[in-house]
């Protein structure tokens, strides 16, 4: 262990009879156990860390990013001390949480950097920053507020699979959605009459496969009818083929420029090449998705949800297996960047969108809510009613997902299946408005 200096102070985790029982620092009655505190300033290949034995003793020092160093010094400390190890740092994921998780006898308290950043501040008010002085300062934050941290609990490995599954799914979405805008932009350039087939989706796979064979319209058009004709077969339907033909053999050049067309071609080319692979990627992750969740041990709880696989499998992974997790809707609500936050001083309050959240938790809840509308007679009825308030459909389709959190919270805490037509007729028990709007005849 490395040890560049050392220094006695409180630790909370000391011996009982070591310890004023007065101090508002006392040990808590079903954790007695000697602990050793550590805060670490992760970095890529070496960590700074500050640790605290439970003799009151500070130890500073570093930590190299290898199974064998930090297995080696974790075994030390161990062996030396006897006791568990708490650590606090500023992330959740990552190589180092990954060793820390090998590690026996290891609880781990990730901390949100903002809460970090604003602790130091209280030190440093100029700003100044160092990893030996984060490493104490994440220590200090571990001693002080290890009472309101909550320890890393790891979910089980069919709903860690699934969440890897859905953001790592989202990822290749989101690289799909970059490569069809700039094919989008090139096309409008040199190929206009690709766009005049009115595809519902540039990456579509006949429009890849298109590009890919006939790059310019020159060559499409040179191809002939026939041999488009089997290139979008299965496609749609017979009537959509015919006007996606036409739409090529009676275009007009945009240009006629050599150099524009062969460079416009080449792109094409490389940008289809790359929304091939990823068409293919995102169907075998669906297949796979599709196949998980139905097989997750909570699958009964989302089963009936109005929506798709993808969905139902994205709230099971937001959820977690942990249901101590949430002490209520209103904090997974909060955590997921569904409910708004507050600001109040004096006389002046303000209600705005909550943006410290999971950007991939709160697009999860609020795409369900979306998808809802469609297929639910209450979340249909109550979309409305926002709207008919003069509320914007973003804005509306979050008053939505809110409502969707509690119900899904409730059946998450009990294991039970949602039930449509329960809930509809518990909200003609309650006498809520939306049962009225339900009741009303369609026109």
């Amino acid at each position: 262990m490395t040890q560049l200096s050392k220094q006695t102070i409180h630790n909370d985790s000391a011996p009982t009879e070591q310890r004023d029982s007065g101090h508002p620092d006392s040990p808590r009655p079903n954790d007695c156990k000697p602990r050793i505190l550590v805060g670490i300033d992760w970095a890529d290949e070496e960590h700074a860390y500050e640790m605290l034995d439970p003799h009151g003793e500070l130890h500073r020092g570093t930590m190299l990013q290898t199974p064998e160093a930090l297995g080696e010094l974790f075994t030390q400390w161990q062996q030396q001390f006897n006791a568990e190890i708490d650590v606090c740092l500023e992330t959740s994921r990552g190589p180092l949480v990954n060793a820390l998780l090998e590690q026996p006898r290891v609880r781990i308290y990730p901390v949100n950097p903002n809460a970090l950043a604003n602790y130091r501040k209280a030190f440093a008010h100029g700003g100044g920053k160092n990893d030996p002085v984060d490493a104490r300062l994440i220590l200090q934050f571990l001693v002080r507020y290890r009472d309101q941290l909550r320890p890393l609990v790891p979910n089980a490995p069919q709903t860690r699979e699934l969440a890897a599954l859905c953001q790592d799914r989202r990822g290749l979405v989101e690289q799909r959605v970059v490569l069809a805008q700039q094919l989008k932009s090139l096309l409008k350039a040199y190929f206009p009459a690709v766009l005049a087939m009115n595809p519902a989706k540039v990456y579509a796979d006949f429009i890849v496969r298109l590009l890919l064979k006939y790059p310019t319209l020159a060559a499409a058009q040179a191809a002939g009818r026939n041999k488009l004709r089997k290139l979008f077969f299965a496609t749609g339907t017979k009537n959509k083929i015919e006007q996606r033909l036409d739409a090529i053999m009676d275009a007009v050049p945009l240009a006629t420029d050599d150099v524009l067309l062969r460079t416009s071609a080449r792109r094409a080319q490389a940008i289809c090449g790359q929304l091939d692979s990823l068409n293919k990627s995102i169907r075998q992750y669906d297949h796979l998705i599709e196949q998980l969740v139905k097989q997750h041990t909570d699958y009964k709880v989302v089963e009936a949800l109005p929506c798709g696989a993808k969905s139902k499998a994205r709230i099971l992974a937001a959820l977690g297996d942990d249901r101590s997790r949430f002490a209520s809707a209103e904090q997974l609500a909060s955590a997921t960047g569904i409910a708004p936050i507050t600001t109040q001083s004096g006389k002046q309050r303000y209600v705005s969108s909550r943006w410290a959240c999971s950007k991939f938790l709160r697009q999860t809840f609020h795409e369900f809510a979306g998808l809802s509308i469609t297929k639910s007679r209450w979340a249909k009825a109550f979309y409305q009613s926002q709207l008919a308030r003069h509320k914007s459909p973003q804005v509306a389709r979050r008053a939505l997902a809110y409502k969707w959190l509690r119900i899904i919270y409730r059946c998450w805490q009990t294991g039970e299946a949602y039930d449509e037509d329960r809930y509809v007729k518990r909200l003609a028990t309650t006498k809520s408005p939306l049962a009225k709007q339900l009741a009303a005849p369609t026109t």
